[in-house]
């Protein structure tokens, strides 16, 4: 099995806490209240915000169609974006995670 650190010849580092990464928010209160919803909780993600679950969903897609295009354009420029956007700036695998640690939650 081939591992992302191999392709990029480092280690790509998500920092590890003791929280997760993504959570529901208030899910609690808005059960109480009748306003929950599980198949769209409201998910806050460590370090950069809030966002519904399907909201969250469709950010990382249109990142991750975003690079695709721009490496499909294959300029060294286009390259050097993809690298520093997905590496450099480790935001989207944070958003990745976070999705897997609500669909984790919900299934509690």
């Amino acid at each position: 099995m081939i591992k992302l650190k191999d392709i990029l010849k480092e280690d790509v580092k998500i920092q590890v806490s003791s929280k997760d990464d993504g959570y529901i928010y208030n899910w609690k209160e808005e059960m109480k209240e009748g306003k929950f919803d599980p198949k769209n909780p409201t998910v806050v993600v460590s370090g950069l915000g809030s966002y519904s679950l399907t909201g969250l969903k469709d950010s990382v897609a249109s990142q991750l169609s975003n690079l695709s295009k721009r490496l499909k354009g294959g300029s060294e420029m286009d390259v050097n974006n993809v690298y520093s956007l997905l590496v450099k700036n480790d935001s989207l695998l944070y958003k990745v995670k976070a999705i897997k640690d609500v669909q984790d939650e919900l299934k509690t």
